[in-house]
């Protein structure tokens, strides 16, 4: 390769590599906000007390799974965290690709318990309206 050409791919690639930390950077600032929770599970308890411990549990799981976040996790959400406000400390910058994550959730959530995902009109639902709406479909 001749050294102008070298030199603009070692230019890309800085912005590529200082753009991929920049976002990465943002991603972990802004999950730590679940992270650094302790235990929600009292929080569960008290806004669904009649609900089992392994059924809040299981709705969680699915959450997690689909965001591919460690099983460990899901008790660091709370019933009154927004999806999307999940969804968007994953993806902080806009027109990012993602994984599928709110597709992934979607299927399972129809499989699982029934409810549709795609008819909720609430952008700004929570984990514990839509785990409401999986209790309500499982009667």
């Amino acid at each position: 390769m001749e050294p102008p050409v070298i030199a603009f791919f070692v230019i890309i690639m800085t912005i590529a590599l200082t753009f991929a930390i920049y976002v990465e950077i943002k991603r972990k600032h802004l999950l730590s906000r679940y992270w650094l929770r302790a235990c929600t599970g009292k929080a569960w308890k008290k806004r669904f007390p009649e609900i089992p411990n392994k059924d809040i549990r299981a709705f969680l799981d699915i959450f997690v799974n689909a965001f591919l976040f460690s099983c460990k996790k899901k008790l660091k959400f709370q019933p009154d965290d927004k999806i999307i406000d999940i969804y968007n400390a994953l993806y902080p910058m806009q027109g990012l690709a993602d994984a599928l994550e709110l597709e992934t959730f979607a299927k399972n959530l129809k499989k699982n318990y029934g409810v549709d995902l795609y008819k909720v009109t609430n952008n700004d639902i929570t984990l514990g309206e839509l785990f409401e709406m999986t209790r309500k479909e499982s009667q």
